[in-house]
Parts: structure tokens; C-alpha cells; sequence
């Protein structure tokens, strides 16, 4: 059986989370049966043709001295109606997770070649599913309604080609419901990506921290002092480094380097694998975080924490029943005493995590086998 997946590849290891939470679950529903996955990278949307297709044309075309944008725009619409991608002869197609809605949604590089040019040609004999889809709206900008007519249209179009959608938070479903759809809220496929690994939870283990300058990839026009969020950060280190081991858990080489300069002392892991990041993950007992999936990947340990970030991705944190906060609302004293709570009941939040862990589980593999059992 041959699946195609729609995803994001070599840009952040929490999207290889996604995935791995989405492989465990289709794994399951169709056990026994031999599976191929065809990775699509959106943000290389044109990799989704095979590379004899003409539409590779586009890449010559960028050469011209003169007049390329004309024929690149050409070749864009026309040659893809000559079919022929990559997933036209998968038995499945699977969007997933990652941000599905934000402002401008529908500008993004991969809605004409891979949503509206081969998913809108193929939904009709292949099912699609969007799992896992998330919001990333500025916090202090939530729409009650989408605005802009191009996203409202965009994501009704993208929700009618799939045979189901779930979304991994509650402003997503929101989002949905302004639409007239109605869809099932599971917390995000990355909670599944450790499945069958539990972290040592030990009081000497390790509280992890993942930092970012502003603790989020946007500021949005929010006025987000990044200094004030480096010296909470500072201070942090300082109270709990007394009582507690720290680590710095570093998604990308900025994150390393800015974690050396905020504290040479401190250890710095920078794992490159699921395989590895979940290795560090078994020797923590809890982690302050600005990426959400670090908090996400952490959970399916059984590994509490708190999120601080800048946008609606806190969402998805919170559906874990774990705290989160806007960067301007949060201060040392506050990260502090939330983060001795925790550890005041780690063996207590550790099975919590796990329990929902499994009904997480159950929700997807249910979800997922009634959508494909209709005809």
C-alpha cells in the first residue's frame, strides 16, 4: 500500500514528531500490511512531480534573461493538467499536521501545486486526510471570523477535499466552526511520536530548557521585548540552577549558539533524530519551553512542562492540560513556582500524560478507521 504524505522535511524536528505520531497510527490501521510513505516537502511544493514531468521546465525557465516570470507562470498553469504526480498512484493521501490556518493562509507556496492542482484533481478516487492541523494567529489578534475573503475560501476548499480532518486545537475547531464545519478536536500527532518510550523521571534528571530570542519564531507586531524574555530566562537559570540540574534542548544551530552565550556553562544537546531527541528527553523531569513541540515530544514521555510563546501554537500545548503562557504575561516568579509545582508531583503528571497519551491514541485510530471505512 502507498501513502502519500504532505509534510515538511530538514526544517524543524518537530515536524519529523508529526509524522512519526501519523506513521505509528497508520501502522496500526492497516497492520500487516506491507506500507510505502511518498514524502512531499510543501515547501518544495514541485517535488510533487516525478523528475521526467515537463513542469520541471519552471526550473530552466528561472534562468531566462528575459521574460521568465511570463513563462514560469505559463508552465505552472498549464503542464500540471498533463497529471501524472507523484501521488496518483498512492492508495492514501495525508496532510500532516503543522499550521494549516493563519493570516494569509492561502498565499502559501504549496496551495496551487499540491492542493488546488493535484489534491483537488485526485480527492474524488484517492481519500485525503488532514490530520493534526493547527492555528498560528498573534495572540493578542484571535479573529472571531476569518477576514480575509482568500483564507475563508482557501481553507473550505482544502476541508471539502478531505474525507476527514482532525485539528490539534481549539482555536483551529473555532476557525472550522466560522465556516460551518465541525471538526473532531485530537491533541497533535506528535504526542504519539515517543509511543512505547517513557522517561526515568528522576529527581536528578534534568530540567530542560528550550529557548528562542522572543520565545517564539514571530512577533507579529506585538511589541514583544526580547530583552525582557532573555533576562526572565536568566533569572530562571539562576533560581532553579541552585536547586536542579539544567540543560539547554536546542532545535537548531541559532538555539545553540544563542545558549552559549546566555550560559557557557550549562550542557547543550542539539539531537539531529527523533531517535536521539527522545534519548535526551529520558534522562528530564521537566522543561521550559518556546517550542511547542518540544513540549508536545516531552508529554508523550511523560516529561511536564511549560510553554511560552507568542502565538495560537500555545493552543496546542494547552489541549495537554499543561500550562502556557504568552511571553508578555509571564515573569521568573511565575515560571518558577509553576515549575516546583510540577516537580512536586512528577510521578502524579507523568501517568496523567500517559493516560491521555493512550486515549489519544484510541481517538485517532478510531477517527481515522471510520473516515476510511466510507465508501
Amino acid at each position: 500500500m502507498k501513502i502519500g504524505l504532505i509534510t515538511t522535511i530538514d526544517t524543524n524536528i518537530g515536524d519529523d514528531f508529526i509524522r512519526e505520531g501519523i506513521y505509528h497510527v497508520l501502522k496500526e490501521v492497516f497492520k500487516g500490511e506491507r506500507l510505502e510513505f511518498v514524502c512531499i516537502n510543501k515547501h518544495n511544493p514541485y517535488t510533487v512531480y516525478p523528475a521526467w514531468h515537463p513542469v520541471h521546465l519552471r526550473n530552466v525557465a528561472d534562468h531566462l534573461p528575459v521574460g521568465k516570470h511570463h513563462v514560469i507562470n505559463v508552465i505552472e498553469s498549464l503542464l500540471p493538467k498533463i497529471g501524472s504526480s507523484c501521488f496518483d498512484d498512492c492508495d492514501l493521501i495525508v496532510q500532516c499536521g503543522a499550521p494549516v490556518f493563519w493570516p494569509n493562509c492561502s498565499r502559501n507556496e504549496w496551495a496551487k501545486p499540491i492542493w488546488q492542482d493535484v489534491i483537488g484533481r485526485l480527492c474524488g478516487k484517492i481519500p485525503v486526510l488532514n490530520l493534526a492541523a493547527g492555528s498560528c494567529y498573534p495572540w493578542e489578534r484571535q479573529p472571531a471570523v476569518i477576514e480575509q475573503t482568500g483564507d475563508a475560501e482557501y481553507i473550505k476548499t482544502i476541508l471539502g477535499y478531505c474525507r476527514l480532518t482532525t485539528v490539534r486545537d481549539r482555536f483551529a475547531k473555532s476557525i472550522c466552526k466560522s465556516l460551518d464545519w465541525e471538526i473532531p478536536l485530537i491533541p497533535c500527532s506528535a504526542f504519539l511520536a515517543a509511543r512505547g518510550r517513557i522517561a526515568k523521571i528522576q529527581e536528578s534528571g534534568y530540567i530542560l530548557l528550550n529557548y528562542m530570542t522572543g520565545s517564539g519564531h514571530y512577533a507579529w507586531d506585538q511589541e514583544i521585548d526580547a530583552k525582557k524574555w532573555e533576562e526572565t530566562i536568566k533569572a530562571i537559570i539562576s533560581r532553579l540552577g541552585k536547586r536542579h540540574k539544567l540543560a539547554f534542548l536546542c532545535h537548531n544551530e541559532m538555539e545553540f549558539a544563542i545558549a552559549q552565550e546566555l550560559a557557557p556553562d550549562l550542557p547543550r544537546f542539539f539531537p539531529k533524530t527523533v531517535y536521539d531527541y527522545f534519548k535526551c528527553i529520558a534522562e528530564a523531569k521537566f522543561g521550559i519551553n518556546n517550542r511547542m513541540h518540544a513540549s508536545v515530544g516531552m508529554a508523550g514521555m511523560g516529561v511536564p512542562s511549560v510553554a511560552v510563546c507568542t502565538d495560537t501554537r500555545l493552543l496546542m500545548v494547552a489541549e495537554l492540560g499543561l500550562p502556557v503562557h504568552y511571553v508578555k504575561d509571564i515573569d521568573a516568579d511565575i515560571l518558577e513556582e509553576e515549575a516546583e509545582i510540577a516537580l512536586n508531583s512528577l510521578k502524579t503528571e507523568k501517568e496523567r500524560l500517559l493516560v491521555l497519551q493512550s486515549k489519544t491514541w484510541e481517538m485517532y485510530l478510531s477517527a481515522v478507521r471510520k473516515a476510511l471505512s466510507r465508501s
